[in-house]
């Protein structure tokens, strides 16, 4: 008899409990709605889904320009090196945006656009080394030409480090993947 006792105790601790903890829950949940919003609102509201700030762009790519010669090198971004994602994210930190670290990542960092609406700041993506399906490589736009539907951009190259280069290069031309504006 004392067995089942402490059995019928026990679960009434455990419904009470279990009941208490559910309220508080709730209660926590319900604090949350009210100072942040519902789950939904704070993801309208997160960095990712708000309209960039403008800039000066030419303050951006002139930024961009004081490292140009800086050597490539894998993981880094730092003035003293860096690599393509590491190059993108350093420069556009400086300006308050913060971009995800690989330039596969960095494409959902922005809006994208046609490459028919390529503006200077905009970042462009290509594949790698080897032609793929995969973003292995990212740039900033420095000038863009309408009528021969190019553009230059500035990047860290791994044979040179940071240098410009055009759209109509082969390498590139064979390689462009599209783009994406995370400034207005």
């Amino acid at each position: 008899m004392n067995l089942q006792h402490n059995n019928i105790f026990l679960t009434l601790i455990f419904i009470i409990v279990s009941t208490l903890a559910t309220g508080f829950n709730l209660q926590a949940q319900e604090l949350t709605a009210r100072k942040h919003g519902t789950v939904l609102e704070q993801l309208e509201q997160s960095a990712l889904h708000q309209p960039r700030t403008s800039i000066d762009v030419q303050e951006l790519l002139d930024y961009a320009f004081r490292f140009k010669g800086v050597r490539y090198r894998h993981g880094a971004m730092s003035p003293r090196a860096f690599d393509c994602s590491g190059f993108t994210s350093y420069v556009f930190k400086r300006f308050g945006i913060n971009l995800n670290r690989t330039s596969g990542g960095q494409i959902n960092d922005g809006q994208r656009v046609a490459r028919k609406d390529l503006q200077p700041g905009d970042l462009v993506f290509f594949n790698g080394r080897a032609v793929n399906r995969r973003i292995g490589h990212v740039g900033i736009v420095t000038e863009v030409n309408k009528e021969e539907n190019s553009f230059k951009f500035i990047h860290a190259a791994v044979r040179t480090g940071i240098t410009e280069s055009k759209s109509t290069e082969s390498y590139y031309s064979r390689r462009y993947m599209g783009a994406c504006r995370v400034v207005e």
